[in-house]
């Protein structure tokens, strides 16, 4: 076994990018293993030689390492090496607090990925983990990141993880794309025989609506199946009984059958006449006609998807959630 002998008086001090001037008493140290019994390097040992010979000219790493690195810069100053610039960045933190980890959820690029999440929106968020550009501005594409960011606006305190704002940068990144490569991102994540022109033509209607690419599936899988929820509780609004859902229904129904031309604004002057017909609240016919047609509470623009659905399959799914409504 070998060990490094570490002199018992005076300190030895770094200069962090991040922290700044750091000293640490010698007399705090031990003499710490360099090769083992068997002959194997320790890490501290392994470590300093592997960033020596691959000419390592700064180390970032978060700030648990900070109590090694003593031990690193000793072992530098043995073999008369000049260290690396050293920068000892702040932890991300859980909602809870606590050291961010597996149990907080994903961790894995592959899985943000795996749920719809792109590059450029993970990264705007993560680049601001603990650093601040000095200004308001908050999105910033990678070329933009790599010209503003500088290692003196990182920040001392924990960065706390945050969901909801993942998601936001997320959307707002989504919104930045073309459609045909938003179209091109989508396409992973919906079934391989769904209609490309269909798809292509949702692209306008669900872009404002999304935070992941995932959810365009959710979005539009109406158009691509008959096979669509149908439940009482999506289809009735709240203060309105079966019965009278029934008659909105079929009201809906009438007008759909005879509408012309069958577009966007055609339909929504329509079901505005069915709601001042019935005495009910727009939003009140919305909620059924929805629940109806796509067997969901919400989505993108009712009209456009009652157009892009076509008058016979929008038909028939009003007529059979009046057959569930009529059901004992």
């Amino acid at each position: 076994m070998v060990r490094l002998k570490v002199p018992k008086e005076g300190a030895i001090a770094l200069h962090d990018l991040v922290y700044g001037n750091i000293e640490w008493p010698l007399a705090s140290l031990d003499d710490q293993v360099l090769l083992k019994s068997d002959g194997f390097p320790t890490y501290h040992l392994a470590v300093v030689v592997d960033d020596h010979v691959m000419r390592i000219s700064h180390i970032f790493r978060a700030e648990d390492w900070l109590p090694s690195t003593p031990k690193h810069l000793l072992v530098y100053s043995a073999f008369g090496w000049d260290p690396p610039e050293h920068a000892h960045l702040p932890n991300v933190l859980g909602p809870d607090g606590k050291k961010l980890s597996k149990r907080h959820g994903a961790t894995a690029v592959s899985e943000f990925r795996s749920r719809g999440f792109i590059p450029e929106g993970v990264t705007n968020y993560l680049a601001l983990l603990g650093w601040a550009p000095g200004t308001e501005d908050e999105v910033f594409s990678h070329e933009e990141l790599v010209a503003r960011w500088q290692i003196d606006h990182v920040q001392h305190a924990n960065a706390r993880w945050d969901e909801q704002r993942l998601l936001y940068f997320n959307g707002v990144w989504i919104r930045r794309l073309d459609e045909a490569e938003l179209l091109s991102r989508i396409r992973r994540f919906v079934p391989a025989e769904w209609d490309e022109r269909t798809l292509r033509a949702t692209i306008p209607h669900i872009r404002e609506r999304m935070r992941t690419l995932t959810e365009a599936r959710d979005l539009v899988s109406f158009l691509f199946t008959e096979d669509i929820p149908r439940d009482r509780e999506v289809i009735v609004p709240k203060k309105h009984e079966i019965g009278d859902t029934a008659e909105a229904l079929g009201k809906t129904g009438v007008f759909l059958r005879y509408a012309d031309p069958f577009d966007a604004e055609v339909i929504e002057a329509g079901l505005k006449a069915v709601a001042e017909d019935l005495g009910w609240p727009v939003r009140d016919v919305h909620f059924a006609v929805r629940g109806a047609v796509t067997g969901a509470r919400v989505g993108f623009s009712l009209y456009d998807s009652i157009a892009m659905l076509g008058r016979e399959r929008a038909l028939a799914r009003l007529e059979a959630a009046a057959d569930l409504l009529a059901a004992p």
